[in-house]
């Protein structure tokens, strides 16, 4: 199997931290192999912890992910697929996270009282290439192993998932899966704001319904189209963290009706206010030589909103449809990194996209569409059947040209992060997350 290339599988407005968020509010998450000084020690020999203003230990919730020898998450519920694959070990290849509202200052705890120091600390620090609104740009977290006697573990959770109905739930936002087609959600809402600790929250909703469209105009031969209804999904397996939850969905789809039956997977991680989609985009044709003009994939949405309510700023070349004399305009240079952010007073959207070195060399370079068009305006359309832009469910999406895929394996990253305040350092901070550097040292 291989997986998924799932653009845009949601969209989720997070709103703003309220505990002692020192450096930003993004979740951090760091390999093994960046702190192997303090790996292949049992996963439940570890605690993380941050130093407050007094120097006193304070434990705070993270997790460790283990990936197996395929690169696959270890997924323990759900099903047993990866199950099993595990050794139990905090490897180089594994991954530690936390939150960043939970990093504290750069200084060791002095005091542990209560909790009983580890044998082994490690200090973890983060170096920032932007300042925070109090003027920081370094923390740091200290990873403690126990041999023996380890406190409990911080009861704090960022995020849950429902299996029973399908549902992503944190303090921000709650995310519906469609259960007839995992690739896409029945609905996305946003926790309004000052109600993110209530018993009931309150609900305002955001994304009516998201969808992907592929055509393939094979030269010589026939034309396919193809929606989220022509593949069946299922959910494969999943882990509920203090962090993260991580949801495998695997597809089967008759390629073409060729006899190629295609199969794929993904594993989507889900924060309190960002999903990261590590993503593979698998092509069996050559698509310069097999396709015509006009062959793409979009992954898109129903905003409840009309986009234009938004500020949208990107990167990324506009969609249009393919006309006779588009070389006089001249082809986009590719890039390393694709950004898009929609913002409006009070919120913040931002996306990036890092495809690969392959698809940058075919300059396979991702469209964003936009259509002024409200929700419940494009869901008059129905989603049953496939549907090119403009006639189909969206007022949003991303899209790419099949001509400019090769035949194979394709590696592509998606990250969003979101927040309910339009500050552009935030913003900022978010542009410039894979420039933090991390610097491991043990402390006692």
């Amino acid at each position: 199997m291989r997986r998924l290339f799932a653009v845009l599988l949601l969209m989720v407005w997070g709103l703003s931290p309220t505990a002692h968020a020192m450096i930003h509010s993004a979740p951090v998450v760091i390999k093994g192999d960046a702190i192997k000084l303090i790996t292949h020690y049992p996963l439940g020999m570890y605690r993380l912890f941050r130093s407050n203003a007094n120097g006193k230990a304070v434990s705070i919730p993270f997790q460790i992910d283990e990936i197996n020898d395929w690169g696959d998450y270890v997924l323990p519920d759900g099903g047993d697929i990866t199950a099993k694959t595990g050794n139990g070990l905090f490897d180089p290849q594994d991954e530690l996270s936390f939150m960043g509202d939970d990093v504290g200052p750069a200084v060791p705890p002095s005091d542990w009282a209560g909790i009983g120091k580890p044998p082994i600390v490690i200090e973890i620090k983060l170096n920032f290439p932007t300042q925070n609104q109090s003027g920081d740009n370094e923390g740091a977290v200290y990873l403690g192993v126990y041999f023996m006697n380890a406190p409990q573990i911080s009861e704090r959770k960022y995020v849950s998932f429902d299996r029973q109905n399908a549902e992503v739930m944190t303090s921000r936002y709650r995310y519906s899966f469609d259960q007839k087609n995992w690739l896409v959600a029945r609905k996305v809402e946003m926790v309004r704001r000052g109600t993110e600790t209530q018993p009931q929250r309150e609900f305002v909703p955001l994304i009516d319904s998201t969808t992907f469209f592929m055509r393939a105009d094979l030269k010589y031969f026939l034309t396919v189209e193809a929606n989220h209804r022509s593949i069946d999904s299922q959910l494969e397996a999943y882990k509920i963290g203090p962090i993260r939850s991580i949801i495998r969905i695997s597809f089967v789809y008759n390629f073409l009706k060729l006899n190629f039956e295609l199969g794929m997977y993904t594993e989507v991680s889900f924060f309190s206010n960002a999903v990261f989609l590590p993503a593979v985009l698998y092509n069996p044709l050559d698509g310069a030589k097999n396709l015509n003009q006009g062959s793409g994939f979009y992954y898109g949405m129903a905003l409840r909103e009309n986009p234009e309510t938004y500020k949208i700023e990107t990167n990324m070349p506009r969609q249009k449809k393919t006309g006779f004399l588009d070389f006089l305009g001249g082809r986009p240079q590719s890039q390393n990194t694709y950004w898009i952010t929609a913002a409006s007073d009070d919120r913040i959207l931002y996306m990036e996209i890092n495809p690969s070195e392959e698809m940058r060399k075919r300059n396979s370079i991702p469209l964003y569409y936009q259509e002024n068009t409200p929700g419940s305006e494009v869901l008059k359309r129905g989603n049953d059947q496939p549907k090119e832009l403009g006639k189909s469910p969206v007022n949003l999406a991303l899209y790419f040209d099949m001509t400019k895929f090769a035949e194979g394996e394709h590696n592509m990253s998606l990250r969003l992060f979101f927040e309910n305040t339009n500050e552009q350092q935030r913003l900022a901070s978010f542009k410039t997350l894979r420039d933090w550097i991390v610097k491991p040292r043990r402390v006692n």
